[in-house]
């Protein structure tokens, strides 16, 4: 029993393990069948999920082949792009190349057309350094360019010479403005010193801001040393041309001091020999006395010419009647004129007054005249004068047509020029120096006008003398003669009824010429062959009018007229200046009346001295 109760007890604790082992498969079964059904549901998910992914998959592989064609047609479309881009860029480099090329040839180009300039070339920039230059440059300051590009004007020139430069620099900045000045620099070529000028201009950037400075320096050594050798030319030209008119002046003295007594006396045998009765002689004697008037013509021609050139020349105005001038004109040609058969047709009416130098118009006039009348046979002399108003001036036209040889138009080019006439066989032909039209020509500019010529050879010739009536240079006008003072009653009386007219000149010769001329006009005639013995001559007799001389030793002419006028009882008395010298300012100045030039024209003296009868 107790065995069996140990059998029971064994087995109920087997039979409980059992349940136990039972009770645990349970569990373990619960848990397996859980296992299966979480498996199964995982199955079950995953063959959803599966499913899912396959679905997913193979829209994910539409897109991916979607996204494969997509990125095909990029692909080949990129390609082709990135083919054009390429041939663009080969085309841009292949230009590129092509315009650095260009500027490499420019540069060279501008480089080489630097160099080729002899005169040194420069380029700065804003803070003075040097960009550039050309070799002439390199040779002036004896440095390459690698040596001068980045340097200032401190760092190349001496200091001061390097400040004027940098302060020349600066202010060409802030002005914007050319500059050019003159400047000495050593030239590192030669180790000489040269006279130069420097030309700077601003050049500017492509915003159009100044960006530095272009500059040329200019050799003018040369040119300096060619001015200093003008300068000495001119100079000894001027002087040259001063002693040539010395000399002419003096050889004109010397030649007019004989011709006076040759015309002088010609004219006075003429008068005589009629009255003696040798009238064969008479033609004789006009032959001599022709010949000495057309030799003081010649040399007062070459006179005025030396007198004009190295301007000496004078205007002397006054104020005169232009039909009186005329008829003084033609009344002196007009024996010329009929000497060849020619006629003398003039019209010249109402042609009022003219205030300029009637010396100097008479003189163009005659010399015209006299030209017409040599170079025209039995043809016509016509003269014409207009007087019109042109630009609110008035204008007197003086024109000379004739009918005689005329001239060519290579002719008319140099009939102006000195010592020039047609040709040389009008020189043989009909004689003359060739000076009369340039003498003309000149005379007329001096007066503010000018000399035009038309001709045709063969057919005549046609000169216009073009003359403003008011005389508008600057140059010495006849003075004005201020009042003198009043006489004493009883010397008023003397010169009243006194008719005698004193002749002072120291030349023997003269004074028995003037003693001639002027007896022919009225007057009881005293002469004093000195400065000092006519002066008391004058304060003794008071005569009605002088007639004096200037060049005179001792007390000279001047000398003379000067006491006469500082003399109230003698200031009145008119002084006539008979003299070789052309010193008319002074003469008018110190209070003389008439200015004669010697040899004395009769005809003009007698003129005078009658303004002056009783």
């Amino acid at each position: 029993m107790f065995f069996a109760n140990k059998i029971i007890t064994q087995l109920k604790i087997e039979l409980e393990q059992l349940h136990n082992t039972v009770t645990r498969l349970e569990r373990e079964k619960q848990a397996l069948q859980q296992q299966v059904d979480d498996l199964t549901q995982e199955k079950t998910d995953l063959e959803i999920s599966l499913e899912t992914i396959t679905d997913h998959a193979d829209a994910v592989e539409r897109q991916l082949l979607e996204a494969r064609n997509t990125l095909e047609i990029q692909v080949i479309e990129r390609t082709k792009q990135l083919a054009d881009n390429n041939r663009q860029l080969e085309r841009e480099i292949l230009e590129r190349k092509r315009v650095e090329e260009v500027q490499r040839n420019s540069l060279i180009f501008r480089q080489t057309l630097l160099n080729s300039i002899p005169s040194p070339v420069f380029f700065k920039n804003l803070l003075g350094m040097y960009l550039g230059c050309n070799h002439a440059f390199e040779l002036c300051i004896g440095l390459s360019e690698p040596q001068v590009v980045g340097r200032t004007a401190h760092d190349i020139f001496p200091k001061a010479q390097a400040d004027r430069i940098h302060e020349r620099d600066m202010t060409l900045f802030a002005e914007n403005l050319n500059q050019v000045y003159e400047e000495r620099l050593n030239y590192a070529e030669d180790n000489q010193t040269h006279d130069v000028i420097i030309n700077k201009t601003t050049f500017c950037s492509a915003d159009g801001q100044v960006a530095g400075l272009v500059g040329i320096i200019i050799d003018i050594s040369e040119h300096k040393r060619a001015e200093e050798a003008l300068r000495h030319a001119k100079q000894v030209a001027e002087d040259a041309n001063r002693t040539k008119t010395e000399f002419l002046a003096n050889m004109s003295h010397e030649l007019r001091t004989p011709l006076n007594a040759i015309i002088g006396y010609g004219e006075m045998l003429q008068e005589d020999m009629v009255d003696l009765g040798c009238g064969e002689l008479v033609e004789d004697v006009e032959k001599i006395h022709s010949a000495g008037k057309h030799l003081l013509g010649l040399i007062s021609d070459v006179l005025d010419i030396a007198k004009i050139e190295s301007g000496k020349m004078s205007v002397y105005s006054e104020t005169f009647d232009v039909e009186v001038l005329i008829n003084d004109v033609t009344t002196t040609v007009y024996p010329l004129i009929t000497l060849r058969k020619n006629k003398l047709v003039m019209n010249a009416e109402n042609l009022g007054t003219m205030h300029t130098d009637l010396t100097k118009i008479r003189q163009m006039l005659l010399n015209i005249l006299n030209n017409a009348a040599k170079f025209t046979e039995c043809g016509t002399v016509h003269i014409t004068v207009t007087r019109i108003n042109r630009y609110d001036v008035e204008w007197i036209i003086f024109r000379i047509a004739d009918t005689g040889i005329g001239m060519s138009p290579q002719q008319l080019q140099k009939i102006f020029q000195p010592f020039t006439q047609a040709d040389n066989s009008t020189t043989r032909k009909y004689g003359g120096t060739g000076l009369g039209l340039s003498i003309t020509q000149r005379f007329a500019e001096m007066l503010g006008g000018y000399v035009t010529v038309e001709s045709q050879l063969g057919e005549g010739s046609i000169f216009s003398l073009h003359l403003p009536v008011q005389n508008q240079n600057l140059q010495p006008s006849h003075p004005t003669i201020h009042s003198l003072p009043a006489l004493p009653a009883e010397v008023q009386r003397a010169v009243s009824i006194s008719n005698i007219a004193l002749v002072i000149d120291d030349d023997a010769i003269m004074l028995d010429i003037l003693e001639n001329y002027v007896s022919k006009a009225g007057y009881q005639v005293i002469l004093a062959s000195s400065g000092k013995e006519g002066l008391n001559l004058a304060k003794k007799l008071h005569p009605r009018i002088i007639i004096l001389d200037v060049m005179m030793p001792g007390m000279d002419g001047w000398m003379v007229l000067s006491a006469l006028k500082e003399d109230a009882e003698l200031a009145a008395i008119p002084v006539i200046i008979a003299s070789l010298t052309e010193d008319r300012s002074v003469g008018y100045e110190l209070g003389a009346v008439e200015y004669l030039i010697k040899p004395v024209d009769k005809e003009e003296l007698i003129r005078v001295l009658r303004k002056y009868l009783p």
